[in-house]
């Protein structure tokens, strides 16, 4: 499959921007933060207008926005954790990097997800823009309800999550133009916003927000571990094996049948030759 194929040569791509500047991969890292919340702060914006209208509409009018930011991310060149377990776990099986280039890619890019996410919380509290919300506010209603989820529904949660934003990266792989893939990747990403589902560095801008402005006080740092840890051991399961190993799979099962042929002809014919 030639989305595979890309896939692979993108791990590799990113395995040497790390090689060649561990800051500079950082950066990169802390931009796709960035511009999750740049798309959250606009979900929420518009969202809130329609939640104070009581209107059934508002989590699907919040939710069509979203995929802005992964349109951000990939023509920006950010570097997000969630695509990049698809990413790793293809050159990986592929033996085109190795378990260290993947953990190494994985907890840096996380890292600095991470770091983009607080940075942005903090430029958000400095603006004043959701200085005078009230405490029912959308964005509010959003982070309790995430808080207070079970952690094997968070878990699940996270499997399905990652598994769409993962098909939101690959399928756009296989189209020629640019606009093609920007409508993919915003009707695939919307699909796991206005489910319900849980995306790791998503939640952890959210909660960052929720916690740099007055907020509920329900919205705890202890709640915010209690759904991060689930949720990226999800987001880990749903890119890497539902996603990375399954393609890996689908598109080497032809090829890995013609070499086992191939190796069980010639192991008959050494042993024939070692009989005569």
């Amino acid at each position: 499959m030639e989305a595979v194929q890309k896939c692979k040569e993108l791990a590799l791509k990113k395995r040497t921007i790390l090689e060649q500047s561990l800051i500079q991969y950082i950066i990169r890292a802390a931009m796709a933060g960035v511009y999750i919340g740049f798309a959250l702060v606009l979900c929420f914006r518009i969202g809130e207008y329609f939640r104070v209208a009581n209107s059934p509409a508002t989590y699907l009018v919040s939710g069509i926005f979203f995929g802005i930011a992964l349109v951000l991310i990939m023509y920006g060149g950010a570097e997000l954790f969630t695509g990049n377990t698809m990413y790793f776990t293809i050159s990986t099986l592929q033996q085109q990097t190795t378990v260290k280039d993947l953990v190494q890619n994985w907890i840096t890019c996380y890292s600095g997800n991470i770091l983009g996410a607080i940075f942005f919380a903090f430029l958000i509290s400095q603006s004043g823009i959701f200085d005078d919300v009230s405490k029912d506010h959308l964005l509010f209603v959003v982070a309790e309800k995430k808080l207070h989820a079970t952690t094997m529904q968070l878990f699940f949660k996270g499997i399905l999550c990652n598994w769409l934003v993962c098909l939101a990266i690959y399928i756009p792989m296989q189209m020629k133009e640019d606009m093609a893939k920007i409508f993919s990747m915003i009707l695939i990403v919307f699909i796991f916003f206005a489910s319900g589902y849980e995306h790791s560095i998503a939640n952890f801008v959210l909660f960052s927000l929720a916690l740099a402005i007055p907020h509920p006080a329900t919205i705890d740092l202890a709640g915010v571990i209690h759904n991060i840890f689930p949720v990226t051991l999800g987001n880990i399961v749903g890119g890497a094996l539902f996603m990375g190993a399954i393609y890996t799979y689908l598109s080497s099962e032809k090829e890995d049948r013609f070499s086992t042929k191939w190796l069980l002809g010639y192991v008959f014919q050494k042993k024939k030759a070692l009989n005569k």
